[in-house]
């Protein structure tokens, strides 16, 4: 069973209605009702050959969703201050090992236990598409620094390995998906200044804002 039937799809598609879906952590079901929704939403505007594009940006921003979320679980369990840079240094890098050894499978129902959510919200209509990703909580410091440093330099790329050679940061992968993210939209002649990643109150919210072109 994917997030939407076809019909919702299409009925929700032609009287204008927002998509709404929450999520606790990644699944093949998920990718796939996921990759299906976006495809009909880019058919609907005549945005066929971004559905791809769409796809990876989006899936991307769900992904370091999941990842904050997890990360806050670990840190939990290991006692460790996510807030203090300190603490924060020594939980990430204790967290990659973690997630190296393949043994963050269980926290997908962790997080739903503790409601530690990732919500996706797409809003459209003949001038635009917009994507909101959002999890309930707040970005701690050093990851404010790491994103506001990735979506700053991707400015200057045109291409992913380039960025990785040279910014790469082995500690988290989310610097380098949004760095992605930006060179995507890049190729897409979309402003980058479209794509926003920010913090308020208890939230993490990034949020994307797609023009559809007239022709």
């Amino acid at each position: 069973m994917g997030l939407f039937t076809s019909d919702s799809i299409e009925l929700k598609l032609n009287q204008g209605e927002d998509f709404s879906i929450r999520s606790y952590g990644p699944s093949e079901e998920f990718d796939e009702g996921l990759a299906f929704l976006l495809d009909q939403i880019c058919n609907k505007y005549s945005l066929k050959d971004f559905s791809s594009v769409l796809y990876t940006i989006v899936k991307d921003l769900i992904l370091n969703g999941y990842k904050a979320n997890f990360k806050r679980v670990f840190f939990l369990e290991n006692s460790l201050d996510i807030s203090s840079i300190a603490d924060y240094e020594l939980g990430v890098r204790m967290y990659k090992s973690f997630i190296l050894a393949g043994k963050s499978s269980s926290y997908t129902s962790i997080a739903k236990k503790k409601d530690y959510y990732v919500d996706l919200h797409i809003a459209h209509n003949i001038d635009s598409i917009t994507v909101t990703v959002s999890n309930n909580h707040k970005l701690a410091p050093s990851e404010m620094h790491k994103i506001k440093n990735s979506l700053l330099h991707a400015q200057n790329y045109n291409d992913i390995m380039e960025y990785y050679i040279e910014r790469g940061d082995n500690s988290e992968g989310e610097g380098i998906g949004i760095a992605l993210c930006v060179l995507l939209l890049k190729g897409e002649n979309i402003p980058t200044e479209n794509f926003k990643i920010f913090s308020k109150a208890h939230e993490t919210i990034a949020s994307l804002s797609i023009p559809i072109k007239k022709k």
